[in-house]
């Protein structure tokens, strides 16, 4: 994060000089310690966001080749002077547990030609497409695997959480009882 900062305050100064590159230490280090103290930030969490980057690039060239191969698509479809659009809203289930991929997979449906997420509730998705072949292999498709493959990636390096304490479910029970 101390990096993006820094970079951030170099390219909005638009040159380089060693007066700007020292203010730019400074900036992004007391931008760094507000993120730090108030955001959640911290060199583990740094750490974290590196070991995911080479996973979120491979995830980007996915979507933006599904945008372009959907663009086409769908330009061919509306030049044709017989196509008769058949609009359809699709359900379907993903598994996947962490709501950071949900909507990632609901955004890239959304960012593709042809295709809406209209809804998400929790792993249910209602999607509304501009004709039927847009939709085949949505709910287990190019977007869904690469998610669940970084969900998967996560879980083995994700330390055990510890148990629930049985002092606070005691206290809960009481509360209840009350």
């Amino acid at each position: 994060m101390f990096i993006c900062f820094f970079a951030l305050w170099i390219v909005l100064n638009g040159r380089w000089t060693t007066e700007i590159a020292l203010f730019g230490l400074v900036f992004a280090a007391v931008a760094y310690a507000f993120a730090w103290k108030y955001m959640g930030y911290s060199p583990k969490v740094d750490a974290a966001l590196v070991r995911r980057l080479p996973s979120a690039i491979r995830y980007g060239v996915v979507l933006v080749r599904e945008i372009v191969k959907a663009n086409l698509t769908v330009a061919g479809m509306i030049l044709k002077q017989d196509f008769e659009p058949r609009p359809q809203l699709v359900q379907f289930d993903v598994p996947l547990l962490k709501n950071r991929h949900r909507v990632a997979l609901a955004n890239s449906i959304t960012l593709t030609p042809g295709t809406i997420t209209v809804d998400l509730h929790d792993n249910h998705y209602l999607v509304h497409a501009l004709d039927a072949s847009l939709v085949e292999g949505l709910d287990d498709g190019v977007f869904v695997q690469p998610l669940v493959k970084m969900e998967a990636r996560g879980a083995a390096k994700a330390p055990d959480t510890p148990p629930a304490e049985p002092q606070a479910e005691e206290a809960k029970e009481e509360n209840h009882e009350h």
